[in-house]
């Protein structure tokens, strides 16, 4: 199979590391087969991009959070059957400082993706410090999303479980943690996954672009998430 060419205008070290992995994709300066990038405006006409971080015309919004190991692995057991229709969605991230609008947008187009389906009601209640997200599917599916930047400096917490008709998954940073023992009172260390999502990211650009593929229904998908956060904003600050 003919290898394409990525050219890297973003997190080279850690994109060309996840490249290096895959056989059918080689990194170049230039005459490339599609680029990886932050900036749009930096982007030669007609050449397939993975734009990180937002929504430009003609390009291809990333969705890291699809590509997450642990999200993998659910999106698998859904889609083998094993959970039946998704009915309940829970998702907890949080962190010191301030919820970005883009984790909001990457956590409800999770919601979107793994439910496949638009909400045909949301809700939002806000406070200092936290946020909270309610969609509700059609057939009585719903999502709670719940973020907060109230905690002290160090581990932030992650949490995502899902209940379908006939089986549940869930990755949570509380389960998910390693015991360390070096003397003393043991530790519990999370497995470092901070860059786990880029290999599956990259193959999944790979198959699209060779496939061809309109960056249309992937625009769609970032905007529908979008909108949804910009509806449920209100003018408290998190």
């Amino acid at each position: 199979m003919t290898r394409l060419s990525f050219q890297l205008q973003e997190a080279e070290a850690d994109y060309r590391a996840a490249a290096s992995h895959m056989d059918d994709v080689q990194i170049v300066e230039e005459a490339a087969d599609a680029i990886i990038t932050d900036d749009a405006s930096t982007l030669p006409d007609r050449l397939p991009a993975l734009l990180l971080g937002g929504i430009s015309a003609n390009t291809f919004p990333a969705f890291p959070w699809r590509f997450s190991p642990q999200v993998q692995s659910i999106r698998a057991s859904l889609d083998d059957g094993q959970l039946g229709t998704p009915g309940l969605l829970r998702l907890h991230h949080w962190h010191q400082g301030a919820i970005t609008m883009h984790e909001q947008i990457a956590a409800v187009d999770l919601a979107l993706w793994l439910f496949d389906a638009t909400p045909d009601a949301t809700h939002c209640a806000a406070s200092a410090g936290s946020r909270l997200i309610h969609l509700g599917f059609p057939g009585g599916g719903m999502a709670m999303i719940d973020f907060s930047n109230s905690l002290p400096e160090g581990d932030g917490y992650h949490s995502l479980s899902l209940i379908g008709s006939c089986g549940a998954a869930y990755a949570d940073d509380h389960r998910d943690r390693n015991l360390i023992f070096t003397g003393g009172s043991a530790d519990a260390e999370l497995p470092n996954f901070k860059n786990a999502y880029i290999q599956p990211m990259l193959a999944d650009f790979l198959e699209t672009v060779r496939a061809g593929k309109s960056s249309e229904t992937a625009s769609n998908d970032y905007l529908k998430a979008q909108q949804i956060v910009q509806k449920t904003s209100d003018t408290s600050s998190i």
